[in-house]
C-alpha cells in the first residue's frame, strides 16, 4: 500500500466509515450471522475471542476485556477492535451493545466505556 510522500504507513487495515464499523461489530456480536445467513463460522468467531497463549487479553485481532488492562466497568465477555487514530469497535455481548468511536484518544477510551456501561443501566 502506498504511503503519502514523506509519511510512514505502519499497517494495513480497513478504510471504512463508522456505519460499516458498526456493521462489522454487529456481525461479530451475532456470531457471524447477518440477516439470517451465516457468513462466518461460529468456530472462527470462537477462535477470534479465545485468549492467545502469549497475550491472554488478545485473541485473533480482537482485544479481550481480561487481565491487568481490563476495563473494570465492563464485563469480561466484552471484546473490542482498536485501530489507528482511536477508531474502536466495542462489543458488549451481555448487553447486546455495539459502540463505535472515531478519533477518540486512547487515554479517553476507559472513561468512554465506563460512561457507556453506566448509560446501559439507566
Amino acid at each position: 500500500m502506498q504511503s503519502v510522500p514523506g509519511g510512514g504507513h505502519w499497517g494495513g487495515g480497513m478504510f471504512i466509515g463508522a456505519d460499516d464499523h458498526a456493521r462489522l461489530g454487529l456481525l461479530m456480536a451475532r456470531g457471524g450471522v447477518w440477516g439470517g445467513r451465516r457468513l462466518l463460522s461460529q468456530a472462527w468467531i470462537d477462535a477470534m475471542w479465545t485468549p492467545s497463549s502469549l497475550q491472554p487479553n488478545y485473541g485473533l485481532l480482537w482485544w479481550l476485556n481480561r487481565g491487568p488492562h481490563a476495563n473494570v466497568s465492563a464485563p469480561d465477555t466484552a471484546v473490542y477492535a482498536l485501530g489507528a487514530g482511536g477508531n474502536m469497535i466495542w462489543i458488549d455481548r451481555d448487553a447486546d451493545m455495539i459502540a463505535v468511536t472515531r478519533w477518540l484518544p486512547s487515554a479517553k477510551a476507559p472513561e468512554f466505556i465506563r460512561q457507556l456501561i453506566a448509560a446501559r443501566g439507566a
